[in-house]
């Protein structure tokens, strides 16, 4: 399902600050070298992301499922003088690509990659999280969430990327289809949380902003 004319994407994406020309060639060879490059954010949510971490100015970002890093360079835009970025991916194959375009952002040494199971990751990598992008795999959302949740100081803030699934969380669910069903879970789940105040962005294929109280 697409939410927008192809007109209306167009005419969004002509008044959206541009991306810098490196992000622009990280674009074009995700989309030469890499399998399912239609999950690269793009510049116009990537702008969003920018926003909100210039409004929040986290000390500890966390990106969960990078894919190629194109996010990262704008979620790294709000990070404060003395922060913290994290990103976890699972494919250690996009390692190279993800590090040779990080290398171009001057705020490179501040930026550091797990490679693993986001699952296992997360355990182990533990910070008061400011903000947070979660756009990994569907199925282990609810455990992520309920992983990081704890460890956000009130006000923190986290972004959950896909939650819309092309309009399938409002079609009838076919049986074996696990993925919207996780996603209608974990919304669910949010929307009883009471730890936390949250609402959906129909930006792309939704974002749900979630706010630590």
């Amino acid at each position: 399902m697409e939410f927008l004319s192809d007109d209306l994407h167009n005419y969004i994406s002509k008044h959206t600050t541009e991306a810098p020309e490196f992000l622009n060639e990280l674009e074009r060879e995700t989309w030469v070298k890499v399998v399912m490059p239609r999950m690269l954010s793009g510049h116009v949510q990537g702008q969003i992301l920018k926003m909100f971490s210039c409004m929040a100015q986290p000390k500890y970002i966390l990106e969960v499922g990078t894919f190629t890093g194109y996010a990262s360079h704008y979620l790294v835009e709000g990070l404060a003088a003395d922060g913290e970025f994290h990103a976890v991916e699972i494919n250690e194959e996009l390692e190279s690509i993800i590090l040779k375009y990080w290398q171009k952002n001057p705020r490179f040494k501040q930026m550091k990659l797990h490679l693993g199971p986001a699952g296992d990751v997360l355990k182990v990598l533990q910070r008061p999280w400011d903000f947070i992008f979660l756009d990994a795999d569907k199925r282990g959302l609810l455990d992520y969430y309920e992983l990081l949740v704890p460890q956000m100081p009130s006000g923190g803030i986290m972004l959950v990327d896909n939650i819309l699934w092309s309009g399938k969380v409002v079609e009838e669910v076919a049986p074996n289809d696990k993925d919207t069903k996780a996603i209608l879970q974990l919304n669910a789940h949010i929307a009883n949380d009471h730890r936390v105040e949250q609402v959906i962005l129909s930006v792309r294929d939704g974002i749900m902003m979630v706010r630590k109280r």
